[in-house]
């Protein structure tokens, strides 16, 4: 059906889902220079420019520096880059969740991607979206709350074991719930990746869901009752998107969740939703306000990121059969 030798490219009109990802984080890199700067037209033709040029001079000089970037290489840069985070932080430019939350991303796009060569695309599309440059500038925490979810589905693939109902399935399920108090926004991606992960074992996948919501409702009785404090919280994230398009866009998760391949497929359709989220919501205000420059808020976009970035790999579509499954 194909060659299994042929290397394919990352960004052509079949793989979708790559084009679709760097697509959207453009957009939001092109909104943040919008929004940031004065006289921007030139400033966002650069970076129009930059963007696809980095992409493609990684891709096409692979076998210049496979033969010393490693993905240790790519650890130890991490450590130091981390290491001048912090001393940004005691000057007071990021705060220590934004750390966090870049930290474990360049490690899970370290040891879970392909080859070093996808960890530098991930990388580069990562630094080329307006996610770090906000955190600079508001430092909302809001890209740590992201990556949280994005760790508990990662510690989830890791460690749990669907037919298996030990200790680690419920402390996941605990996981899962006290991130859920903390942005209840995770709730899109969590739907879609439990019915992916439980489509085939439907009574452990009851479980999960009724002790998660159970470990969620007794979280918000103990942070009612002020016996626990829970200070990361953006539920007004969806406060200007009307309940109908939440609720289509829940029943949309639950479809989406029982068809989706693989991980790549989760990571891809739950930063599709947080960015038609945005959109909705972007065009709401546009409508209510008029445009101005206040109507542009990256929240949801900074949200929806880390998935799509993570959702960038490299993979095969046949020409009959469509994205084939490694």
């Amino acid at each position: 059906m194909f060659n299994d030798n042929k290397v394919q490219e990352l960004f052509t009109k079949k793989q979708y889902i790559n084009l679709i990802s760097c697509a959207i984080i453009w957009l939001s890199g092109v909104l943040f220079i919008y929004k940031l700067f004065d006289d921007p037209e030139l400033k966002i033709f650069f970076y129009s420019m930059i963007f696809p040029i980095a992409l493609i001079i990684i891709e096409r000089t692979e076998k210049y520096y496979t033969s010393f970037m490693t993905k240790n290489f790519l650890f130890l840069t991490m450590l130091i880059v981390t290491a001048a985070a912090i001393l940004l932080n005691r000057l007071g430019y990021i705060g220590y969740p934004s750390i966090a939350g870049f930290s474990i991303l360049w490690l899970l796009i370290i040891y879970y991607s392909q080859n070093v060569k996808m960890s530098l695309i991930q990388i580069a599309v990562f630094l080329l979206s307006p996610v770090l440059y906000s955190e600079l500038i508001s430092f909302s925490g809001i890209f740590a709350l992201a990556m949280l979810v994005v760790l508990s589905i990662f510690i989830s693939e890791r460690f749990l074991e669907s037919k298996k109902l030990d200790w680690k399935f419920f402390l996941i399920v605990f996981l899962f719930g006290v991130t859920l108090v903390a942005n209840i926004f995770a709730g899109f991606v969590y739907i879609i990746y439990l019915l992916f992960l439980f489509r085939n074992n439907i009574r452990n996948g009851a479980i999960f869901i009724l002790t998660m919501l159970a470990a969620y409702a007794m979280l918000l009785f103990l942070r009612d009752k002020e016996y626990i404090t829970i200070v990361a919280s953006y539920n007004n994230l969806l406060q200007s998107v009307p309940v109908w398009i939440v609720i289509f866009l829940v029943i949309a998760s639950f479809y989406i969740g029982w068809i989706v391949a693989d991980l790549q497929e989760v990571f891809f359709t739950g930063g599709l939703i947080y960015f038609i989220l945005f959109t909705i919501s972007f065009l709401l205000k546009i409508t209510q306000s008029g445009w101005k420059i206040e109507v542009i808020d990256l929240s949801l976009m900074i949200v929806a990121i880390p998935f799509l970035v993570l959702s960038i790999k490299e993979y095969k579509v046949d020409r009959f059969w469509g994205k084939v499954l490694a």
